[in-house]
């Protein structure tokens, strides 16, 4: 089975102008919808619980007509009060403890747990914040070996990580994402 770590979130523009402003929020909408649509009829996908991500999996998954099994979302508990009530269509949510009240203690925590929770056979960046960039190193020196697939035309952190490294060209010229996850990730799926 394929499995795939996502790591995408929609900038907030008074947090951090500088990925609000190169954010291409319909690019990450149309990419989530084409790896729902590319990797869940053969594998899994795990991420963080973003408050604009998670409606967007729950709408995809659902007209898709796919099951939410396949979908892992990792939460901490420190977020309670601003879950999404789309997590609740999810089968597979992981609730990540607080470590000592501290937003950023917590927020570590619940990455490790994340990237630990399984083998990944690639990790796909849309979009996002400072998290994504986090998560990006982390994902490196955790699955060494995995594919790392930053798609620039999403803007904001996923740009600054294409940027930062020697990736495939078509991550940044194809804006077809359901061509572009065929071609870099079934090759990967150890089933066919």
């Amino acid at each position: 089975m394929l499995n795939v770590f996502v790591s995408a979130s929609v900038p907030f523009a008074h947090r951090h102008p500088r990925f609000y402003e190169t954010v291409d929020v319909l690019a990450i909408r149309e990419a989530i919808k084409s790896l729902i649509e590319v990797v869940l009829p053969v594998g899994r996908l795990t991420c963080g619980g973003h408050p604009a991500i998670t409606p967007l999996l729950a709408l995809f998954v659902r007209e898709a007509g796919l099951e939410s099994d396949r979908v892992t979302i990792f939460q901490s508990r420190l977020f309670a009060m601003e879950y999404p009530p789309e997590l609740a269509a999810f089968l597979d949510v992981r609730i990540v403890e607080t470590v000592n009240d501290d937003r950023e203690d917590s927020l570590r925590a619940m990455r490790e747990e994340m990237l630990t929770s399984r083998k990944f056979d690639a990790a796909v960046f849309l979009g996002g914040m400072e998290g994504v960039l986090v998560e990006a190193e982390m994902f490196a020196k955790l699955h060494p070996n995995a594919q790392m697939l930053p798609i620039p035309s999403t803007g904001a952190a996923a740009a600054e990580v294409f940027g930062t490294g020697k990736y495939a060209d078509d991550l940044r010229t194809e804006l077809t994402y359901s061509t572009l996850f065929r071609r870099h990730l079934r090759p990967l799926n150890p089933e066919g």
